[in-house]
């Protein structure tokens, strides 16, 4: 018969154990293969996020691209509607450093959540190739992997950059401490108000051009007439 110590001593172990087996996305490396819609190669599906609201999921998938794909403001978005809880974006992926390929990719993505999903839709697929006088971008529609084998390495290639760059995201969204967002409908329109907070403002302007820190006072530039200063981590003072 189990005593209490050794029942104890079980329950400890597997607490211990448990936490080793929720790995995160990239750690599980999975992928996201192409597939085609009609004469278009894509790449499509959903990841579900049970345990958060459609509203958090979006302001976090939202601001991982601010983050990660806009070098500055909102450029490489091309489309944010807040209501639909969608957004569209274009990627640029190169292929990583200890791969044969030297490409780099081009697609279109669109993102939208609804009931708990992520859904995501990757088109328009182009490669850049490293040419010996030229570089050549090609369609991805032009490949026949079932008929050439250097073709089914760039598109292998391809998907393990975007599922790369998917289980980032994925993993962001599920990390990422959100500040509470109170301000969807100024989000919606680009309005600046007093009271928003950082993730709010990049939501809504993308990433300013400059930051500086001065008394306890953060100043963020987006251009000789815009300009945000929090206090806080909230916007005290707009300048536009």
């Amino acid at each position: 018969m189990m005593t209490k110590r050794q029942f104890l001593v079980i329950l400890y172990l597997l607490v211990g154990i448990i936490p080793l087996t929720a790995q995160t996305f990239t750690e599980q490396k999975k992928s996201y293969p192409v597939s085609a819609d009609g004469n278009k190669y894509v790449v499509s599906g959903f990841t579900p996020f049970s345990d958060m609201q459609d509203e958090n999921i979006y302001a976090n998938a939202l601001l991982w691209i601010v983050k990660n794909v806009c070098p500055q403001l909102r450029e490489g978005i091309a489309e944010v509607n807040v209501p639909a809880k969608n957004f569209s974006c274009d990627l640029i992926l190169a292929s990583q450093a200890d791969s044969s390929q030297k490409n780099t990719y081009y697609c279109k993505a669109l993102f939208q959540v609804k009931d708990g999903k992520l859904v995501y839709y990757l088109s328009n697929i182009r490669i850049e190739s490293s040419a010996v006088i030229m570089k050549k971008i090609t369609p991805m529609e032009k490949l026949q992997p079932d008929k050439k084998a250097s073709h089914k390495e760039i598109m292998d290639d391809f998907v393990q950059v975007e599922s790369q760059v998917l289980n980032k995201m994925f993993d962001f969204i599920i990390t990422n401490q959100l500040s509470p967002i109170t301000h969807w409908n100024e989000i919606n329109i680009n309005k600046p108000v007093k009271g928003m907070t950082e993730d709010e403002c990049l939501l809504a302007f993308g990433k300013p051009q400059t930051i500086q820190e001065s008394n306890g006072e953060v100043q963020w530039m987006y251009s000789s007439s815009f300009y945000l200063f929090f206090k806080n981590g909230h916007v005290e003072t707009i300048i536009k």
